[in-house]
């Protein structure tokens, strides 16, 4: 048995591995095909893989769930007329390389805090978790109005404390900076600046 690679998660890359046997200790080739759902034909990544692992850019597919198809040859240890051949099919995965988007960002001075609202949304998969960041403080974690983050679109109302300012006084302007997170790990952020009365 020829052992493979180890697998590194990489969010730019897909990969694929498999295993194959010849009875015959012929030489065995690979094919990889995909499928995305609702497609009805399948279309090729790469043929004559002498390996038995192949990656490729993400970006080369769209945001969706997808099916892989390894097709086995030992053509290159007979002539055409004699070639077997052997397939397998994945399970189905997902795809999703689209970051989120921060929506209506708004934040205004109420006294000693910030009201903070905006909302977050993305196309394929849920929105994972919110974070954000007053004048370059630390990142602090925020809950959604519904207090659970498991839809494509969620909404942030909240107010934080302003951080005190060293030597302490009002510096008259704050910037507050949101980042969010899909299930995939895509991230996105944006700021706006609240300029104090």
């Amino acid at each position: 048995f020829e052992p493979m690679p180890m697998a590194v998660r990489d969010r730019d890359s897909i990969a694929v591995r498999w295993n194959a046997h010849d009875d015959n200790d012929d030489d065995l080739v690979y094919s990889v095909y995909y499928r995305g759902d609702g497609e009805k034909e399948w279309k090729l990544l790469k043929d004559e893989i002498g390996d038995k692992y192949f990656s490729f850019d993400a970006g080369l597919l769209p945001d969706g769930g997808y099916t892989l198809k390894v097709i086995t040859s030992d053509a290159p240890s007979h002539s055409p007329i004699d070639v077997l051949t052997s397939s397998r099919e994945s399970a189905r995965f997902e795809v999703d390389t689209t970051p989120p988007q921060v929506q209506a960002l708004s934040a205004g001075v109420e006294g000693s805090q910030m009201h903070i609202t905006f909302r977050a949304a993305d196309s394929f998969s849920v929105i994972k978790r919110a974070e954000y960041s007053i004048d370059a403080g630390d990142w602090q974690f925020v809950e959604p109005v519904d207090r659970l983050s498991d839809n494509l679109v969620e909404s942030y109302d909240f107010r934080a404390a302003i951080p005190q300012q060293k030597p302490a006084k009002d510096p008259g302007e704050h910037v507050v900076v949101v980042r969010v997170y899909d299930h995939f790990d895509n991230q996105a952020s944006a700021k706006t600046v609240v300029r104090g009365k």
